[in-house]
C-alpha cells in the first residue's frame, strides 16, 4: 500500500475539478470499442476514462482482500434488529397515540433520534478514513468498516421512509425537508462497491480484491467482479446544500453534467430526477457501460458517481511487454485506478494460455481465456506470471503506471 502519494506529482487528475478525462500520450487514438455506434467516439478510449476524482493533494490508496468476517457480519445483524425493532416501537406509539398532537410529538422525538445517528454513522464513516489515512487501519479494515456503514445507512434509510410515511399521514407536521436531507444523507454513505463489499463479509459474495482511495475526506472504492469493473466515488468538499441553487432546472444540470463527462455524454442515453436537497441525479447508458451522477445545484459540481464498465468493450494500452521459454506476458493499462489486463500468449502462436498471475505478491487470479483483469494500482507493479514450469518477473514501473495527462473541464464554462 503506498501512503499519501502526491497526485498532482503525476498530472494524472486535476483533482479540483469533479470530472477530467486522462488521457494516455502512448500509442494512436483508440477504435471506437466493440459495439458503439459507428463513427461515435467510445465512451472509454485507453488511456481516457471521465470520472470523479478525490480532492487536489495527497492521498492513500492500497488494495484490500475481502473475505468473511464474522465481526462485521454480527454488527450488521445486531444494526439491523436493534432498527427493526425501533420501527415497530414508533408504529406502536403512533397506533396508540390518542391525539394528532401526541403523535406530531412522536414523529418529531422520533426525527430527532434518527438525526442523531445518522450524524453519529457519518463521523464513523469520517473516523474510518481519517485512520487509513494516517496509516491506523488496513485497507481490509476501511472495507470491512464501510460496508457495515453502508448496511446502517440502508437501515436508517429504511426507517426515515416509514416516519415519512408516518408524517404524511399526520396533520400539522412539517417535517419533509428535514426528512428529505435525512434520506440524502444516508444514501451518500451507500454504494454499489460498498453493497458488493459486505456480500462478500456475509459469505454471500466470492471473495475479491477491492481497490482504495482516500484523501482522508472523500474515498474511491473499485473492483472487478466477472465481466465487469465497478467504481464508486464521493467526494464532499463538492457539495454544500445550504448554498442557493445555481441550478434550478434539470435542464441546466444536463448542460453542466455535459460539460463534465464529454467523452461520455454524446454516446450515452440520460435520464434526470430530483432527488431533493440540493441534488440532481443524471444517469447515463452507453455502449460500455454506465454512470450516474449526483450534482449539487449549489456548487454545479458532481460529489457523488457511480460507474460500470463492460470489460469485454473496453480498449487497453500495453505498458509491459515480456517473453521467456515461449511465453509472453502483455500487460494493458486504461488509467491507474482503472482496469487493466495481464495476458499470457504462447509466443510463436499468438494461442491464449493458462496460468497464475501475482502482483507485489498478491494473487490476482488465473488466466483460463489468456487474460486477467484487475484494478490497476497507482504505485509502481512488481508481477509474476506462471504457465506450467515457466516463471516470468516482470514490473511496470512508475513511469509507465503514471502516464497520461489531465483535460480539465473549463470551470468559467
Amino acid at each position: 500500500m503506498s501512503r499519501r502519494f502526491p497526485l498532482v506529482l503525476a498530472a494524472l487528475l486535476l483533482c479540483s475539478l469533479p470530472a477530467v478525462a486522462v488521457s494516455g500520450p502512448v500509442g494512436p487514438a483508440a477504435e471506437p470499442a466493440v459495439g458503439g455506434p459507428t463513427g461515435a467516439q467510445a465512451a472509454v478510449d485507453a488511456g481516457s476514462i471521465d470520472w470523479l476524482t478525490l480532492s487536489d493533494g495527497p492521498a492513500a490508496s492500497g488494495e484490500g482482500y475481502v473475505v468473511i468476517d464474522l465481526g462485521a457480519a454480527l454488527d450488521d445483524d445486531s444494526n439491523r434488529l436493534e432498527a427493526r425493532y425501533a420501527d415497530h416501537r414508533i408504529d406502536a406509539r403512533m397506533e396508540n397515540a390518542g391525539s394528532d398532537a401526541e403523535r406530531r410529538a412522536i414523529i418529531r422525538e422520533e426525527a430527532s433520534r434518527l438525526g442523531e445517528s445518522i450524524a453519529r454513522l457519518r463521523e464513523r464513516e469520517r473516523t474510518a478514513y481519517v485512520e487509513y489515512y494516517e496509516g491506523e487501519r488496513s485497507e481490509r479494515e476501511l472495507l470491512a468498516e464501510l460496508a457495515v456503514v453502508h448496511t446502517n445507512a440502508a437501515v436508517l434509510d429504511e426507517s426515515v421512509t416509514s416516519l415519512e410515511g408516518h408524517a404524511a399521514a399526520t396533520p400539522g407536521v412539517s417535517l419533509s425537508s428535514e426528512l428529505e436531507a435525512m434520506e440524502v444523507e444516508t444514501r451518500t454513505m451507500q454504494g454499489p462497491v460498498r453493497d458488493r463489499v459486505a456480500e462478500m463479509l456475509h459469505g454471500e459474495a466470492e471473495p475479491a480484491r477491492v481497490h482504495v482511495e482516500t484523501d482522508g475526506e472523500g474515498v474511491v472504492l473499485a473492483l472487478v467482479d466477472g465481466d465487469r469493473f465497478y467504481r464508486e466515488a464521493y467526494r464532499p468538499g463538492n457539495r454544500d446544500p445550504e448554498a442557493d441553487p445555481q441550478y434550478t432546472s434539470l435542464g441546466q444540470s444536463e448542460d453542466r453534467i455535459a460539460e463534465l463527462y464529454p467523452s461520455i455524454f454524446s454516446e450515452a442515453r440520460w435520464s434526470y430526477s430530483e432527488v431533493g436537497y440540493g441534488t440532481h441525479r443524471g444517469t447515463g447508458t452507453h455502449s460500455q457501460g454506465s454512470l450516474t451522477v449526483f450534482l449539487d445545484t449549489g456548487t454545479g459540481d458532481v460529489y457523488r458517481e457511480f460507474q460500470t464498465l463492460r470489460l469485454d468493450r473496453l480498449d487497453t494500452v500495453t505498458a509491459v511487454e515480456e517473453t521467456r521459454a515461449g511465453v509472453t506476458v502483455t500487460v494493458g493499462r486504461t488509467v491507474p485506478g482503472g482496469p487493466a489486463t495481464v495476458t499470457l500468449t504462447d509466443a510463436e502462436t499468438g494461442a491464449p494460455l493458462s496460468g497464475e498471475v501475482t502482483l507485489n505478491g498478491r494473487s490476482v487470479g488465473e488466466t483460463d481465456d489468456g487474460t486477467v483483469w484487475f484494478v490497476a494500482p497507482r504505485e509502481p507493479v512488481t508481477g509474476e506470471a506462471t504457465v506450467g514450469s515457466t516463471t516470468i518477473e516482470f514490473e511496470v514501473a512508475e513511469g509507465t503506471a503514471s502516464q497520461g495527462t489531465a483535460r480539465a473541464v473549463d470551470e468559467g464554462s
